[in-house]
């Protein structure tokens, strides 16, 4: 919307052919230190300008409601679980000109006093600005005034042929927080990557012409809260725009994910990283950090490749992590139980691939629980190729949910890579192969997603991080969804009891008091020339409490350079977060929490 001060009547007047719409300043300076949560629907908004031009100008307005160009319309809110301010809308103030409706004797006075609220801009500049633009309708002055400025010109009677516009943009309170899940929103009001852009039209405010997106794939709840009490402690909540999200996300987890995650990466020396943290009983995402990341207010200033989320969009091949699935599937089979035991040897030929252990020796004659704990490649080769069989392998892959979109509410989700049988990529020795998860790829979130699985007892639910939706005063609530049964509960509760001593024998992810149950992943990432020992991406996904679990956490650093271990790097990382999440929710350890339970 635009204010310019009144006029002659037979003065010219211009309108920008999707310029701001003039108005009365309604936006005070208070608002705005406030974050600018008390705004104007946007059906006053032009109510308002119609009155004003008809009275100011005598001629009807240009533009309608019907009419009302994308990058002016208001735009919902994000907030966290809580109700804290991830995203929300607040005003870019452009100051402007018009010689054309100016006398040129007044020019210097007017250039004298406009400068004195610029003061990057002197009177002798705007003055040579005014002469040499004097039939000009339209000249931006300044681009992105402080909003106490921008008032102040408007209140001043003096400045005649001076405009304000003032345009909708997005504030971030928590700056980079959560960049990658939110996404950025460009000068036109139109939402890039992440909830963003995958919710770009329900957030926008809807007007005639211009149909809004369809609501968030949420569940309406009887009896569901109305619009004004979803999050009673929260200013934000409903917007303006009353269209809203509340997400899964919670701050306080989030800013630990992205805190430890920096740290890591600095700390190894890797080149990024992800963590995600979730409930693994809904597959609600919690927290979810890429690193490096970025600001979204000042996104111009990054790389077009910093905006892509890593958890969602990048794939790689998980390594050993990965052979929790391959156990999953024989377990799921009857086809072993903890205790089968198994010749594991210093290479195992198959098709036309050497399997070997990451030390190139046999164990010797092992049980199942003791080749997932010391995670051997063979005795996993053997288990896939013997015990299950590509058929049934390649069927719980699917189930799991790898090779396809997971379906979380974000932009630009990748569905990873597998090669089965039925496929021209396809060769024998891919099932021994992908058994400890090289040649196979994946998403972090897919990742994390199927281990939920085994902590939800089998069922692979959707993950989601919207929560609750606002639509007007329609509140949904989200509510989980089981996208399908992997392996039967208690193929999961075994599995879970071989995690833990799993995570045990490694040690490093252990918290005294607190069962664990977890896998580490060391993969060696594959270049034209083959496998590279020294290039690793390291992987540790856990969840707890292991006989009730809450929270399940995936690290995934890539190329860490003080060591290529998984156990090294990955593992401690799961530590310090779990330790965090333990502190911040006050969860007592299990001897606790077990004899206190009802």
């Amino acid at each position: 919307m635009r204010t310019y001060h009144p006029i002659p009547q037979d003065a010219p007047i211009s309108h920008r052919e999707e310029g701001a719409l003039s108005t009365r300043s309604w936006l005070t300076p208070r608002q705005r230190m406030q974050i600018i949560f008390a705004l104007m629907v946007v059906v006053s908004m032009v109510l308002a300008l119609q009155l004003m031009r008809h009275q100011l100008f005598g001629r009807p307005p240009l533009i309608t409601a019907s009419a009302l160009p994308e990058k002016l319309r208001l735009r919902g809110a994000i907030v966290d679980a809580d109700g804290h301010p991830l995203a929300i809308q607040t005003f870019r103030y452009v100051v402007v000109a018009s010689p054309k409706v100016m006398n040129q004797r007044d020019m210097p006075a007017i250039a004298e006093k406009i400068a004195s609220y610029l003061p990057d801009r002197s009177a002798e500049a705007l003055l040579q600005i005014f002469l040499e633009n004097r039939n000009s309708v339209y000249i931006e002055l300044a681009s992105d005034v402080p909003p106490e400025i921008g008032e102040a010109i408007m209140a001043d009677s003096d400045l005649v042929g001076i405009g304000v516009d003032i345009y909708p943009t997005r504030f971030h309170p928590e700056k980079s927080l959560a960049a990658h899940l939110l996404g950025f929103v460009d000068v036109d009001n139109k939402g890039h990557y992440g909830v963003e852009e995958y919710f770009n039209n329900f957030l926008l405010a809807p007007t005639d012409e211009i149909e809004p997106g369809p609501d968030p794939q949420l569940d309406a709840r009887l009896g569901a809260p109305s619009a004004n009490a979803v999050l009673p402690q929260s200013h934000f909540i409903p917007s303006p725009a009353r269209r809203d999200l509340i997400l899964t996300i919670r701050r306080s987890l989030q800013f630990v994910a992205e805190t430890r995650l920096k740290e890591a990466v600095e700390t190894y020396e890797a080149e990024s990283g992800v963590v995600i943290i979730m409930a693994p009983q809904t597959s609600a995402i919690l927290a979810m950090a890429g690193y490096p990341t970025y600001n979204p207010d000042e996104y111009p200033q990054f790389p077009l490749e910093r905006f892509v989320n890593p958890a969602i969009s990048e794939i790689y091949e998980p390594g050993s992590v990965f052979k929790l699935i391959t156990f999953a599937a024989a377990l799921h089979k009857n086809a072993i139980t903890p205790e089968t035991q198994f010749k594991d040897t210093d290479k195992f030929i198959y098709g036309e691939q050497i399997i070997q252990n990451w030390d190139r020796k046999g164990r010797g004659n092992v049980t199942a629980q003791q080749a997932l704990a010391q995670s051997l490649n063979v005795t996993t080769a053997k288990i896939a190729t013997r015990a299950i069989g590509a058929t049934d392998f390649y069927n719980t892959v699917a189930r799991f949910g790898f090779g396809q979109n997971t379906g979380v509410e974000l932009a630009f989700e990748a569905p990873g890579l597998v090669n089965g049988p039925n496929t021209p990529r396809w060769a024998l020795g891919n099932l021994a192969t992908n058994a400890f998860g090289q040649g196979i790829s994946v998403t972090p979130l897919q990742m994390a997603n199927a281990i939920a699985a085994i902590a939800a007892g089998g069922v692979v639910h959707r993950p989601h991080v919207v929560k609750m939706s606002i639509n007007e005063d329609v509140v949904r609530v989200k509510k989980p969804e089981g996208a399908s049964i992997a392996i039967s509960p208690q193929a999961a509760r075994t599995l879970t009891q071989m995690m833990v001593a799993a995570a045990n024998h490694t040690k490093q992810a252990t918290i005294p008091g607190y069962a664990i149950a977890g896998k580490t992943g060391t993969a060696e990432i594959p270049t034209l020339g083959g496998y590279k020992e020294d290039r690793t991406i390291t992987t540790f996904v856990g969840f707890f409490p292991a006989d009730a679990p809450q929270y399940l956490i995936l690290v995934k650093l890539e190329r860490p350079k003080t060591s290529a271990w998984a156990s090294e790097t990955a593992a401690p990382t799961f530590r310090v977060i779990a330790q965090d999440i333990i502190t911040i929710d006050n969860l007592p350890p299990d001897a606790v929490r077990l004899q206190t339970a009802p």
